[in-house]
Parts: C-alpha cells; sequence; structure tokens
C-alpha cells in the first residue's frame, strides 16, 4: 500500500514540474501551451517511447497503439500525471478508524 502511495506523490511532484515548466515556458513565449505527454516524453527520452511503440505494434497489436497509446501520449502531460496521482493518493490515504461505543 505504501508503494502506491510513494507512487502518487512522485507523480503529483512531477505533475507540479511540469506545470512549472509550461509556465516558464509561457513567460518566455509570451504565449501559455500545455505540453503534450508525448512531447514531453520524447524530450527527456525518445529512444524508451520509439521502443515502447515498436514493441506494442509488433508484439501487441497496432490498434492498441493506435487506440490506446496515442491519445493519452497526445493529451497535455498535466492532466496525464495528477489525474492517475490524485487517484492513488484517494485510494491510499490513511483512515481514522471509527469507534461504535
Amino acid at each position: 500500500m505504501w508503494v502506491l502511495r510513494a507512487l502518487g506523490w512522485i507523480l503529483l511532484f512531477a505533475s507540479i514540474a511540469v506545470l512549472v515548466d509550461d509556465s516558464i515556458t509561457a513567460l518566455q513565449t509570451g504565449s501559455f501551451r500545455l505540453v503534450a505527454a508525448g512531447e514531453l516524453w520524447y524530450r527527456l527520452d525518445a529512444g524508451s517511447l520509439n521502443l515502447l511503440q515498436s514493441f506494442i505494434q509488433r508484439y501487441v497489436s497496432s490498434w492498441a497503439w493506435d487506440t490506446l497509446f496515442v491519445p493519452v501520449l497526445l493529451a497535455p502531460a498535466l492532466v496525464v500525471l495528477l489525474v492517475p496521482s490524485l487517484v492513488l493518493l484517494v485510494l491510499t490515504r490513511k483512515r481514522k478508524r471509527q469507534r461504535i461505543f
């Protein structure tokens, strides 16, 4: 359980870092634009993105790449990181025990 909670916090901090990077870029260019998840991944490590694409298309299905992975890679990176982090943090939150008597 603690592993999922730690992953949730890591994803939350990553989404904040992406938001800060988008804001700094907006100050430099004069227009605000959310970076796509695929663009961010390509900037960080292009080889692993290409490897994932070739693996999914060859060994899983080209349909899976086109219908499942491409929409996620085209979505804003802030959303792709923030939504799973919030879900993980809500599901793994510490609950107070309620006393019956």
